[in-house]
C-alpha cells in the first residue's frame, strides 16, 4: 500500500494528539514516534496549565530538565525553544527561563483611537457600571463557560469609557462558583484580570478574540452616545485560565467612529 505525503501528516498528526491525551506527566516514551523534543515541551505546558510553576518563576535549568527526564540537552533546548515562540516560556540573560505572564497590554482597547494621548501612551479605561447582579446563564453562556448543572453565573453590564468618551458597552459573564463576591466589588477605575489573579488566585492565561461590524441599535446607540444605525464593531473574548478552562465570556459593542485596526505583519 502506498501512503502519500497527506496520508502521512494525517498518521502523524494523530499520533501526535493521542500521545497528547494519554500523557504521563512523569515520563516520556522512548519508543514512541511522537519526537522526544515534542513530548518534552507538551510535558512541560502541562506543568504550567496545572499551576505547578506560577507566571514569572523560573523554570529548572536545561541540565537539570535534561537530567530529570533522561534526555540530551539539546532535546531540552528545543523543547525550551518551542515554548518560548509560543510566548509560554521567556529568557532572562544569564538567569534562566521563566513563565511567561501574559500580555494584555494588547486588549482590545488597542483598536480605538482615542484610547492613547497626545505622546502616544496608553489611558487607562474607567467603567460605568449598569447593573452588577447573579444570574442564571443563557444557553450560549453555558456553552462556552462549560458550567455545571444549575450553576449560576455573575453579569455585568457597564459602560467602559476613555477621557469620559463612552466608547464600549460591555455584557461579562463569569462563573459565580469560581469568583463569589465578585458583583459587590467596585470596578469602576479597576481592570479585572488583576482582580482575578490577586484575590481569587485566577490568572487568565490567554483568549480568544473575535471582531464582527455591525449597526447600532437604539439602546446601544443611547449608552455609546451615537446614532441609532451607525457602524459598530461587535467585540466578543472568551478568557481562559490553566487547562485551558473557561473563566470569562465578554462581549462589547464598540464605537466605529473610534476604530481602527492595526496588524503587523514579518
Amino acid at each position: 500500500m502506498k501512503y502519500s505525503y497527506t496520508h502521512v501528516y494525517e498518521y502523524f498528526s494523530c499520533s501526535l494528539s493521542a500521545w497528547a491525551s494519554e500523557m504521563n506527566e512523569k515520563s516520556l516514551d522512548f519508543n514512541s514516534p511522537v519526537p522526544l523534543y515534542y513530548q518534552l515541551k507538551e510535558l512541560l505546558k502541562h506543568k504550567i496549565y496545572l499551576n505547578s510553576w506560577k507566571a514569572d518563576q523560573m523554570i529548572p535549568s536545561e541540565a537539570e530538565l535534561s537530567a530529570t527526564y533522561d534526555v540530551s540537552v539539546g532535546t531540552v533546548k528545543n523543547a525550551i525553544l518551542e515554548l518560548v515562540n509560543e510566548v509560554m516560556l521567556y529568557r532572562r540573560q544569564g538567569k534562566g527561563t521563566f513563565v511567561a505572564r501574559p500580555n494584555f497590554d494588547r486588549s482590545f482597547i488597542r483598536f480605538f483611537r482615542f484610547a492613547f494621548d497626545e505622546d502616544g501612551e496608553r489611558i487607562i479605561p474607567t467603567s460605568r457600571v449598569i447593573s452588577s447582579r447573579i444570574d442564571a446563564p443563557s444557553e450560549q453562556v453555558n456553552r462556552v463557560l462549560k458550567l455545571n448543572d444549575n450553576e449560576d453565573i455573575i453579569t455585568i453590564k457597564r459602560i467602559r469609557m476613555l477621557r469620559n468618551i463612552p466608547f464600549v458597552l460591555e455584557d461579562l459573564h463569569l462563573p459565580q462558583e469560581l469568583f463569589p463576591g465578585f458583583e459587590k466589588i467596585d470596578i469602576t477605575e479597576k481592570l479585572l484580570y488583576p482582580i482575578f489573579e490577586e484575590k481569587y488566585n485566577i490568572p487568565v492565561i490567554w483568549a480568544d478574540e473575535f471582531l464582527e461590524p455591525k449597526i447600532a441599535t437604539g439602546q446601544q446607540a443611547h449608552y455609546l452616545g451615537i446614532k441609532q444605525g451607525n457602524p459598530v464593531i461587535f467585540i466578543e473574548r472568551i478568557a481562559y485560565t490553566y487547562g485551558d478552562k473557561p473563566i470569562e465570556f465578554r462581549s462589547g459593542i464598540g464605537r466605529g467612529d473610534g476604530f481602527r485596526y492595526h496588524i503587523e505583519i514579518r
